[in-house]
């Protein structure tokens, strides 16, 4: 064991995704081997649980709180500062140190681990208000959901609606709930490894100063602009921000990034640019959408022009299991998906007409990738 650790005996940060979570699985593997069925039933039974106390932990500035301590805290303290009962506390710390979230050092002692250090990011905090407040409830409907549809997609209802007791559609309700849509944006901002420009076919690429040599279609706040403005510094040619009129007004100004308003199921308002950049925005959609979205696009492409999409291409067969989850919460929350590499092929050639030129992986084990498309000659 020690031997399979000693990669880890510096910082995470040093290890590779590929190698870090194959280690991962590795030992959960080797745990769930040695599990009785008593042992399987107590695990899943905390599932639930789990998220409840870290959400009530936020609620209390806990993993805060023992980040920013030099000292571990005592449960009197915690409940002197908190104004709350001691015997409460202890026993939600108590809990928490139980799953590794944070640390005891002593008895009614705590202090802070790398998971709590990570549940005070206010981006991963805000998470898990998402996991909790929107995907909790999704999650509990999902199964009376599938038995309903008769285990079919159903292309108008999903367990969304159900969980979230709505007949709206995600993203028309989030524009009304702006805290839940902050704790969705801050979920989003969560840095994930690997980049996207590592591979992106930007090199002996061409463009004249008035030409557009990037477009990224509903690029929300422009996120991705900015660091291909930092990354690749060289390139000539507008880098354009497409969202919607209310996302852009919210947007703040990018040095050398020109914002326009666009509704991408509307025609593509930007001819002959030589990249299409779509990050995450096709596995909101079903194939019918997604096909709707990318035709809006073709017509304004010229003879050199690709389309660059963002997103997960997952093999065939032995989908990693984080890969699986977001299929199935895309499922649950938007009756989209996550795509293998076959049913790229289906949707941009089979439906759409187009070239697949490549698919260039930047995290092997998640399959994010940058998938290259061009027209057909």
């Amino acid at each position: 064991m020690d031997s399979l650790l000693a990669p880890l005996s510096g910082s995470t940060q040093m290890v590779d995704e590929a190698s870090r979570l194959k280690l991962q699985d590795s030992l959960r593997s080797a745990a769930d081997a040695m599990e009785t069925p008593h042992d399987t039933m107590l695990r899943l039974f905390n599932t639930s649980l789990e998220i409840s106390v870290v959400r009530a932990g936020c609620d209390l500035n806990l993993f805060t709180t023992l980040s920013e301590s030099q000292a571990p805290i005592s449960v009197e303290k915690f409940s002197t500062e908190k104004g709350a009962e001691p015997l409460l506390i202890g026993r939600l710390l108590r809990y928490l140190a139980s799953r590794r979230l944070i640390a005891e050092t002593g008895k009614d002692e705590f202090t802070a681990n790398n998971a709590t250090k990570a549940l005070a990011d206010p981006r991963i905090n805000g998470a898990m208000y998402y996991t909790h407040n929107i995907g909790g409830p999704v999650y509990q409907a999902m199964p009376d959901h599938l038995k309903a549809q008769q285990y079919h997609s159903n292309p108008q209802k999903f367990a969304w609606h159900a969980g979230l007791q709505t007949d709206q559609d995600f993203f028309p309700w989030a524009k009304e709930h702006p805290k839940e849509i902050t704790w969705f944006q801050q979920l989003m901002s969560v840095p994930r490894e690997g980049d996207w420009l590592d591979v992106a076919p930007f090199d002996n690429v061409t463009a004249g100063p008035d030409q557009a040599f990037f477009v990224d279609v509903g690029g929300s706040i422009g996120h991705q602009c900015a660091r291909l403005r930092t990354k690749r510094p060289e390139l000539a040619g507008k880098i354009i921000l497409e969202d919607l009129e209310e996302t852009i007004a919210s947007a703040k100004a990018i040095d050398g990034v020109e914002f326009k308003s666009h509704n991408f199921f509307e025609p593509q308002p930007v001819k002959g640019a030589k990249f299409y950049y779509l990050r995450t925005v096709l596995h909101d959609w079903d194939d019918v959408k997604s096909e709707e979205i990318l035709k809006q696009i073709i017509p304004a492409m010229g003879p050199d022009s690709k389309i660059l999409i963002d997103e997960m291409a997952l093999p065939n067969q032995g989908v990693h299991w984080w890969s699986a989850c977001l299929d199935l919460h895309m499922y649950a929350m938007l009756g989209a998906l996550e795509r293998t590499v076959e049913q790229w092929h289906e949707l941009l050639e089979g439906r759409c007409g187009l070239k697949i030129e490549a698919v260039k992986t930047y995290m092997p084990t998640m399959r994010n990738s940058v998938i290259v498309c061009g027209l057909k000659q």
